[in-house]
């Protein structure tokens, strides 16, 4: 005689799968998003105090020239992530990280730029704004949400036989899967 704990057992794990999902999928746009954010800024400071003054470049010329490196930032930390925590080839997985570690940036930045409005560099923001720059800049985070989905088409035939490998291959499927008598 079998003693039922809950009538909806496989509605409870699935929703408890689904948190986990979840959990896995804000933990690694979380990285992502705090890898680039923090090289950003790192670059970004070398640049506008170290290179700009020395090569005398204006604002939008440094922005438009530090685009291109913080792109391939993205790609190096998506890489690195992906690798790291074995980011399964799922489109949806991948979307999603990237969507979160987008909105996770939008937010960051605007953020800051209400720090910046609050502390009275509101006319450094609006007087010094070049458009194209601010286009290119968008493109950019477009780019960024994109890249971990992106990836999959880089990615070799290889590692998905990785991914799916489980170790019971060669055995029977009476073998691998345990069926008890009670």
């Amino acid at each position: 005689m079998a003693i039922v704990l809950f009538e909806t057992t496989e509605s409870v794990i699935e929703v408890l799968w689904d948190i986990v999902l979840a959990i896995y999928i804000i933990r690694i746009a979380f990285a992502y998003f705090l890898l680039t954010f923090t090289s950003g800024i790192l670059l970004s400071y070398t640049l506008y105090r170290q290179l700009q003054p020395v090569t005398h470049l204006t604002t939008p010329q440094a922005e438009l020239a530090l685009i291109p490196i913080q792109v391939v930032l993205m790609a190096l930390w998506s890489r690195v992530l992906i690798r790291y925590y074995e980011v399964p080839r799922v489109l949806g997985f991948r979307l999603a990280i990237g969507g979160l570690a987008c909105a996770m940036m939008v937010g960051a930045e605007c953020l800051l730029a209400f720090v910046l409005y609050e502390e009275g560099w509101a006319g450094w923001i609006w007087e010094e704004t070049d458009w194209r720059a601010e286009g290119a800049l968008g493109a950019s985070l477009a780019v960024f949400a994109l890249l971990p989905a992106l990836l999959i088409g880089v990615e070799g035939r290889g590692e998905e036989r990785d991914e799916t490998a489980h170790g019971h291959e060669g055995k029977s499927l009476l073998d691998a899967v345990y069926v008890g008598t009670t």
